[in-house]
């Protein structure tokens, strides 16, 4: 998990993601956050869909839909039960986005709502992954624009 915070192409983090959710959605089951196991498969087949379609407007409002509409029965009142539904309708906003930053630093944003989630269920190693997570993608995020930089300036 932490690891996908280094790696800079698009295709190679939404494959990895997909080992990293499956792990993710089975402890979230364990832990009782119904809310994160639908968010977790509802990536999962995202990531899946999205390597072999074009990604388009109407599927990602699809995904959305899906991943609300399925957390619907799982969510309460608490706004933190939210979080999982809210980091990845946002990240299948951004999914097709060509900026690699744009891309990491919506990462970094959903990583942040994830490690509250995790946090609020107990889940402490999800949690302490997710803090690294947000670290490595925040490397990266620096390395990159050094790496533009020193481009720039050649």
């Amino acid at each position: 998990m932490v690891l996908i915070g280094l790696i800079k192409n698009k295709n190679k983090i939404l494959l990895s993601q997909c080992v990293q959710f499956v792990l993710m959605g089975v402890s979230h089951y364990l832990l009782g956050g119904m809310g994160g196991v639908v968010a977790t498969v509802v990536s999962i087949i995202r990531n899946l869909v999205f390597f072999k379609f074009k990604i388009t407007v109407p599927l990602k409002l699809l995904f959305v839909a899906l991943s609300v509409g399925l957390s619907l029965g799982t969510v309460t009142l608490n706004p933190i039960t939210w979080f999982p539904i809210l980091a990845t309708s946002l990240f299948t906003w951004v999914i097709d986005s060509e900026d690699i930053i744009k891309f990491k630093n919506v990462m970094i944003l959903t990583v942040c709502m994830w490690f509250v989630y995790d946090a609020v269920h107990l889940n402490f190693v999800s949690a302490a992954f997710d803090a690294f997570t947000v670290v490595s993608t925040g490397y990266s995020v620096w390395s990159i624009k050094k790496e533009r930089k020193a481009g720039d300036n050649k």
